[in-house]
This record gives C-alpha cells, sequence and structure tokens, in this order.
C-alpha cells in the first residue's frame, strides 16, 4: 500500500514543468492534431509555468498509425485482418500502406471535430501521463461529447485499455462493437 501511495504522489509531480493531478480535469486549449489520438495542447498558467505545448495521448483508443514505419503498424494490420474476419466473415489482406491510409482517415476525422474548438477540457484518469511523457486524457468538446467517444463510435479507433487508466472502458468496447456491427468509419469499408 505505501508503494501505490509513493507512486500515486509521483504522479502529481511535475513532469517538463507540467503538474496534472489524478483523476482531475483541465482547461486545454487546442494546438494541433498529431494523429487520430494524439493531439497537442497548451494549459493555463497553474498548470503549466511557461507557455508551450504539450501531446495529450487520448485514453482508451488506439487509431490506425498514420506511417507505414510506425512500430505498431503490423500489430495494427493482424487486429483489423482478425475483427474483419469475424465480424464480415471475410478475409483482408491489409498492408503498412492499407493501414496508414486508415491512420489519415482517423486523424482528418479528429481534425474535423476540432475544426473550430479552440478550448476543451481534459479530464485525467488514475496515471495522467505515460512514460513517453505525454499527457493522458479525456477530452471533452464544449457541446459536451467526449472526444474519445466521438472518434470510436464513429468506427476510427480500435479499443485500448491500458490499466490502471480504465473509467471509459465499458463504454468504448459497447461504442466499438456496434461502430463494427453498423459498419461505421473504417468498418464500413472493411466490410465491403
Amino acid at each position: 500500500m505505501r508503494q501505490l501511495w509513493a507512486f500515486l504522489i509521483l504522479l502529481t509531480v511535475p513532469l517538463f514543468g507540467l503538474s496534472l493531478k489524478p483523476n482531475h480535469k483541465y482547461i486545454c486549449y487546442v494546438a494541433k492534431v498529431s494523429d487520430g489520438d494524439t493531439i497537442h495542447c497548451r494549459f493555463t498558467a497553474e498548470v503549466s509555468p511557461e507557455v508551450r505545448t504539450y501531446p495529450v495521448r487520448l485514453i482508451g483508443i488506439d487509431t490506425p498509425e498514420t506511417g507505414e514505419r510506425k512500430k505498431n503498424t503490423p500489430k495494427q494490420e493482424r487486429e483489423f485482418e482478425r475483427i474483419t474476419a469475424k465480424a464480415y466473415h471475410r478475409f483482408v489482406d491489409l498492408s503498412r500502406r492499407d493501414i496508414a491510409k486508415m491512420g489519415l482517415e482517423a486523424k482528418r476525422f479528429t481534425e474535423k471535430l476540432l475544426r473550430d474548438v479552440y478550448v476543451v477540457t481534459l479530464e485525467t484518469d488514475v496515471e495522467p501521463t505515460d512514460h513517453y511523457g505525454r499527457v493522458l486524457g479525456y477530452i471533452w468538446l464544449p457541446d459536451g461529447r467526449m472526444l474519445n467517444e466521438e472518434i470510436i463510435c464513429h468506427g476510427y479507433a480500435l479499443p485500448l485499455t491500458v490499466p490502471p487508466n480504465v473509467k471509459y472502458e465499458k463504454l468504448f468496447r459497447r461504442c466499438f462493437r456496434k461502430a463494427v456491427e453498423e459498419k461505421r468509419g473504417l468498418w464500413g469499408k472493411l466490410a465491403h
């Protein structure tokens, strides 16, 4: 138990000058979209004393990679092929190039959702950052929708659960199943 408390205390220690707490909400100014599941944000002065942007990895979802040479691309090829075979009873032979094209579609979908959005609310979970130095969060749009949920529900992401950040895991899995069943987004193209 002491180790858990020590770990949680370490999570609140500033990372690159950033001070984030577990299970907390922050105002975030959207700077850009890196890919379908990663954006860059600037935070208010109480969170980040210096003006700079930080990468924010959306918790609970995994969009296809945007580059053919990314290390996760082969794993995603197999995962998309497996899901397509199971859901639509057909074999699809995807290449790294196919995954990269789907990744660009997912990025465009995320950009569309954030097109006229400048300020969002970032909600952290148990671990506010990862070992890559990225902020981990659920992004809430000004109209009350969650960006993570919109991406997976519209068929542009796979579920990705990395404990202990599991607050919306059931919601994301339900959305994912429905997107596959209804052939939404990328699943619509893979079903035919």
